[in-house]
């Protein structure tokens, strides 16, 4: 393949480039970088004018539900949603069906992305043997076999003592531990937020208390053993301001948020239902401020979708009943910039950062970078472009969300992983 993307400005942290230039894609790799390139005969032209040249874009929080839930999502159809949502590449969760515990399934995940992925697609193993929180995953086997990171994502791993373990192990093989950050005692059967509108709609809620408290010992957990946590999808003004503290500190922590925690509150709940039933659950207005405050001041380093795909039927079974979450990769990237960048929030370089660099580090990826030699991992963003969204433009085997409707800004054009085109939109409609 021989691409050139022509008058784009091309937006590198990596390299600190900020120019318009020519870009030509050949072979896998970036071959040239110019004010001006002459394209060669039957070379595919696509222009970048008014638009941003990116690094390909890094989820590091998906559900590709494989093995085990393909009525909801698989490695084929999640990878196809993260290349039009401007993804490269995503870290995938380890709780299928069976749960990632198992290198063979590490395996199984890493062999179908090689051979179906429109994206390159890294492997989470469990922290305990089937989320259970009881026994130990063999970490160790996980790790040699691909894991990059150790999570029980969808639970807390309660047992500090397996908590130690795992950071410990974390520590002495640079591996970061993901998590998900609930006490299920305080949550109890929480369905949304605990307040008003819980109280209002007569729906079990579950207080921010429940995210906090093991917000807290997880910070104490990797300040005491080394091992790096990374705390997943933040909700609370007080989780971050304890991630705040706990980093000032000197905690080996990092932070997420999610598109969701940051546009929307619990009083999506009213209109939407069960599409916007998520966990951690929507929160209050100033939670929102407070995680918005959070990725503008560096205390949450990276943004991530959480893309959780269940089908309809199961979402139809009302607020008591449907599975927690919502989709994500299509929507992240004109989410990010109509809230954050058009805000104000972010500049459009430390939203590509919170998208690219900061991701990468926090996994141990190579660092995304547009140069000449290197990998053609390439996102084309267009920052002008408003499109309503419609179910036309989600590419998952699943449709949950409450964005469906809503006019976003800012929206990924063209995705470039590995020197092959995964994704160009046709339409702006």
């Amino acid at each position: 393949m021989s691409l050139l993307i022509r008058d784009g400005r091309i937006l590198c942290a990596h390299t600190a480039t900020d120019r318009k230039a020519d870009l030509r894609v050949q072979d896998g790799v970036v071959a040239d970088i110019a004010d001006r390139l002459e394209p060669s005969t039957g070379e595919d032209v696509f222009s970048a004018a008014g638009r941003i040249v990116a690094p390909g874009l890094i989820d590091m929080h998906v559900h590709l539900r494989d093995p085990g839930q393909t009525h909801k999502e698989d490695i084929e159809t999640g990878t196809r949603a993260a290349a039009a949502g401007g993804f490269v590449a995503v870290a995938c969760m380890a709780n299928t069906a069976p749960t990632l515990d198992d290198p063979r399934w590490i395996a199984h995940v890493l062999d179908a992305a090689e051979s179906r992925g429109s994206a390159r697609v890294h492997p989470l193993g469990s922290i305990t043997r089937g989320l259970e929180g009881r026994e130990s995953s063999p970490h160790e086997a996980l790790h040699a076999v691909g894991a990059v990171a150790f999570s029980d994502d969808g639970k807390s791993t309660m047992d500090d003592d397996i908590m130690r373990a795992v950071l410990r192990y974390g520590a002495r093989h640079d591996t970061p531990v993901f998590v998900h950050c609930e006490d299920p005692e305080i949550a109890g059967d929480g369905v949304m937020h605990d307040g008003d509108v819980s109280a209002s709609l007569r729906l079990p809620g579950i207080p921010p208390e429940a995210e906090e408290r093991i917000i807290v010992r997880d910070c104490v957990l990797a300040q005491d053993t080394g091992g790096h946590v990374h705390i997943q999808h933040v909700t609370t003004r007080r989780g971050v301001e304890i991630i705040r503290a706990a980093k000032a500190g000197g905690a080996p922590v990092t932070a997420e948020a999610c598109p969701h925690h940051f546009t929307l509150t619990h009083e999506a709940v009213r209109d939407h239902g069960p599409s916007a039933k998520m966990n951690p659950p929507l929160r209050t207005a100033d939670d929102v401020h407070g995680v918005i405050e959070g990725l503008s001041d560096g205390t949450l380093d990276a943004i991530a979708t959480d893309h959780a795909p269940h089908s309809a039927e199961e979402k139809s079974q009302g607020m008591r009943e449907a599975p927690f979450g919502i989709i994500g990769l299509e929507l992240c990237v004109p989410l990010t910039w109509t809230s954050l960048v058009r805000g104000g929030h972010l500049s459009d370089a430390q939203a590509l950062g919170k998208l690219t660099a900061a991701p990468a580090k926090i996994l141990r990826l190579p660092p995304p970078r547009i140069e000449v030699g290197a990998p053609a991992d390439i996102t084309v963003i267009d920052p002008d472009m408003r499109i309503t969204v419609t179910s036309e433009h989600i590419h998952s085997k699943s449709q949950n969300t409450p964005f469906v409707g809503t006019a976003l800004t800012g929206w990924p054009v063209l995705t470039v992983c590995g020197g092959r085109e995964t994704f160009r939109r046709r339409s702006h409609a």
